[in-house]
């Protein structure tokens, strides 16, 4: 099925992709903030929460816990982190952002979350392509 990714036109990220949901596509990100970082994105054309249906907001959770549990078991993560600004992409999505009380090893480095407590530190800069699909690989291997 071709998914009608309005959020990258020109498909740049296309490899990112997780799953797809009744009203939401799951997307790693390659702006790792930290280890197992991803984005939800809305299906339909939206910008705000509160625009959202009820049969959305349910999904949203299930969304959420799904990918919550992949990541505990995968990275063995803390907490998470959601952000959803929408300054600079006009089409509702989330950020998850696995937060870590100590260091883990993937993918032949070692990741600090150095924030961890306080708001994550917003990375302005892409990860290596070839690690981002090795942490995709890695939760895809426990993604129903």
């Amino acid at each position: 099925m071709a998914l009608d990714r309005i959020w990258d036109p020109q498909g740049k990220y296309k490899d990112g992709f997780l799953k797809t949901y009744k009203y939401w596509i799951l997307e790693i990100s390659f702006r790792q903030h930290t280890l197992g970082s991803f984005i939800i994105f809305a299906k339909r054309k939206i910008e705000r929460i509160s625009e959202l249906e009820n049969a959305e907001l349910i999904e949203l959770g299930e969304v959420m816990k799904e990918i919550e549990d992949v990541v505990k078991k995968q990275f063995r993560a803390d907490r998470f982190n959601y952000l959803q600004l929408g300054n600079a992409l006009h089409h509702l999505h989330f950020h998850g952002i696995p937060r870590y009380a100590s260091s883990r090893k993937f993918g032949g480095r070692i990741w600090i979350d150095k924030s961890y407590g306080h708001p994550p530190v917003w990375k302005k800069t892409e990860t290596n392509k070839k690690l981002v699909i090795k942490i995709k690989e890695e939760i895809q291997k426990k993604l129903r």
